[in-house]
């Protein structure tokens, strides 16, 4: 047995042993050992998508590197099991870039990186930009018009007043993150939009409305009648409401006016 069959073997065994101990099969073992995973027949259509375009994309330059039905096969066979997981919308992401990118058919190596999306195949800022976009307006953020949500709320993210006061070396490193993290959610299709600012509900003044018509029908004063009614603006059960409510009472006792005054 030559010194690479006996290697070979030794790693069988090692890898067999530290497997079993775990009860899982990784990918690598699974394949020294004979037993390859199974490609699923989702994966196996998406793989004939991709070679086909391939072909149509780089024409004489993949029959050169795909030269026989044998290659192709394993080939694609290589490509399922790498690739296995993916969208069909993150895999035409990547064909559109490999025909800007790649005057010939990428690497499975190559093409995992086309995977994974910079902000500008996207149509957004690049990182520099975004960071010096978010740094500028840091001071006035309501009043800037963003480039992209992605920009806004990765600046969110950082906290304007990081982006303010910090140095770029302590701002940046976590803007990169969030920023990045933001571009892989659009990529992956998500909707990314700012989160709705919760507003609080419309005063109710039917209290102070229904006593002012009251007082106003018993023949008061419409203007004294709405500083009558002034207290019922004030919080339900505060001290505040309570203190001008016996003021109420107080002057209505001196108008000599016989009416209630809601709490």
């Amino acid at each position: 047995m030559s010194n690479q069959s006996t290697h070979l073997v030794s790693l069988q065994t090692i890898l067999e042993k530290k497997e079993h101990a775990s009860g899982t099969l990784s990918e690598t073992s699974q394949i020294l050992t004979g037993n390859r995973p199974t490609v699923d027949h989702d994966t196996k259509v998406l793989i004939n998508m991709i070679f086909a375009r391939f072909h149509h994309i780089y024409t004489h330059r993949f029959e050169s590197a795909y030269g026989d039905e044998t290659t192709l096969n394993q080939a694609k066979r290589e490509w399922a099991m790498s690739l296995a997981g993916m969208t069909e919308v993150q895999l035409e992401f990547a064909l559109e870039r490999c025909k800007r990118e790649h005057a010939w058919p990428p690497t499975i190596a190559e093409f995992l990186k086309l995977l994974q999306p910079t902000p500008e195949s996207l149509g957004l800022p690049s990182l520099d930009q975004a960071y010096l976009e978010a740094s500028v307006n840091a001071h006035h953020p309501q009043a800037h018009r963003w480039s992209h949500v992605c920009v806004q709320l990765a600046a969110q993210q950082v906290s304007y007043h990081a982006l303010r006061s910090e140095a770029e070396r302590i701002t940046k490193p976590v803007f990169k993150n969030a920023y990045e993290k933001l571009c892989q959610r659009l990529f992956n299709g998500e909707t990314v939009e700012l989160p709705r600012a919760n507003t609080l509900p419309e005063p109710d003044y039917s209290d102070e409305r229904n006593f002012v018509d009251a007082l106003t029908k018993i023949g008061v004063d419409a203007v004294q009648a709405q500083a009558l009614a002034y207290y019922l603006e004030k919080p339900k059960g505060s001290i505040v409401r309570e203190r001008y409510r016996k003021k109420t009472i107080a002057q209505l006792q001196e108008m000599k006016v016989n009416i209630n005054a809601p709490e």
